[in-house]
């Protein structure tokens, strides 16, 4: 039976590790609909079946027209495009394709908003029918040793994003057919890693990178929430290559700044996956290198005239995870160039143009479908994180 029909059907099958994510869901967005009102750096939890209502957080009603138009733009296969996404355009506005194609982590990335968002495909909402039909496009599209990228140029990228998202929708759903793909999902990821370095790049079995490490450190820790099995010398092997990344002061200790590769220079951008990576594998957040990592990322804050989504992404949920006054300046000012950048009227109402006010630095591989994802999940870290990669 396909994912699709086994939840149509209706699987009730919910365990206390499931009831509790929802909980803890469904308290922040209490929590911060009440902080809404004292602090302007706070927005509630979405509701995207009342994005008429007036009276809507401009955060929340950003969130919410934002998903109107990534379900908008699902293909009938049920899957997205970062290349023709505009198939399903009705008026010619939805501009700004991408360049690389990868229908796997297209469709990865247009249903993490939706789940983020407390949307699930095991009940009813206004789009369990784009999640559950979406789920199924990508497991009848993996391959029989679990590989999620279908084909797609620079597989990890793609098999990455596609476990995330299989196990965040079994941590919703509770659907075995679920776990049953996200479990070979998770294998995949075990057997590619480079058993020397601990590293993932494009291949399996590459030395690495620490850009394509974050994706798959994200699925790993989002399998174990879930109460997948994850190989605990997979997580050793992680550790190992951040180690081999990270970057020291002239006094030998950690400086929080992590580099692409062990031999390159330090970025903003790739301090803010290697800062995240740390937090997701235990480091505490007191530990220097955090402290340290947090510095650089303040030195560094989100700038309209540098657009960089993906780096707003990871340095977003590093000081969601730390949430102290620099959480508070760093969200305020990237809420505000998100929610102000947003387009407006015709069939793009909704979504982000990736080359306009300023081009984004991933506008030409990922364009309008990866820009509209990834501000949505930005502007949604206050309750998705919450429940999946909180600090313990």
């Amino acid at each position: 039976m396909s994912i699709r029909r086994k939840l149509q059907v209706g699987s009730r099958a919910w365990g206390l590790r499931s009831l509790i994510a929802i909980a803890l869901v469904a308290a922040v967005a209490t929590l911060t609909s009440t902080a809404a009102a004292e602090d302007p750096t706070q927005a509630p939890n979405p509701t995207p079946s009342r994005v008429s209502r007036d009276n809507l957080h401009p955060v929340e009603r950003a969130i919410a027209v934002g998903l109107k138009w990534l379900a908008r733009h699902q293909s009938p296969d049920g899957n997205w495009s970062l290349l023709d996404f505009n198939k399903q355009c009705s008026d010619g506005t939805c501009t700004g394709p991408g360049r690389d194609e990868s229908l796997s982590a297209a469709t990865a990335m247009a249903l993490l908003p939706f789940l983020a968002a407390g949307q699930s495909p095991a009940r009813e909402g206004p789009y369990k029918k784009t999640l559950v039909t979406g789920l199924d496009w990508l497991a009848k599209h993996q391959a029989e040793g679990g590989d999620l990228a279908a084909g797609a140029k620079q597989q990890m990228y793609s098999h990455g994003l596609g476990t995330i998202v299989l196990c965040e929708a079994y941590i919703q759903s509770k659907d075995e057919a679920l776990a049953k793909s996200a479990q070979r999902a998770v294998s995949f990821i075990e057997e590619a890693q480079n058993t020397r370095t601990g590293g993932w790049r494009y291949y399996p079995g590459e030395e690495g990178d620490t850009s394509v490490l974050g994706w798959q450190v994200a699925a790993l820790t989002s399998a174990q929430l879930a109460g997948l099995k994850v190989k605990p010398h997979t997580l050793d092997g992680a550790n190992r290559w951040l180690k081999s990344v990270a970057k020291t002061g002239g006094d030998g200790a950690p400086n929080g700044r992590f580099s692409y590769l062990p031999d390159s220079e330090a970025t903003p951008v790739i301090s803010a996956v290697g800062i995240l990576c740390s937090q997701r594998l235990g480091l505490r957040n007191d530990d220097p290198l955090i402290a340290n990592g947090v510095k650089f990322l303040m030195e560094n804050q989100p700038d309209e005239k540098n657009r960089n989504l993906y780096y707003w992404l990871y340095g977003t949920q590093a000081l969601h995870n730390v949430n102290d006054k620099n959480w508070v300046e760093w969200n305020r000012r990237v809420r505000k160039i998100l929610v102000e950048s947003q387009d407006h009227g015709g069939c793009a109402e909704g979504s982000w143009n990736p080359d306009k006010p300023t081009r984004d630095a991933w506008s030409p591989a990922g364009g309008r479908l990866m820009a509209t994802s990834f501000s949505c999940l930005i502007l949604e870290v206050y309750y998705r994180y919450l429940a999946i990669f909180k600090n313990h």
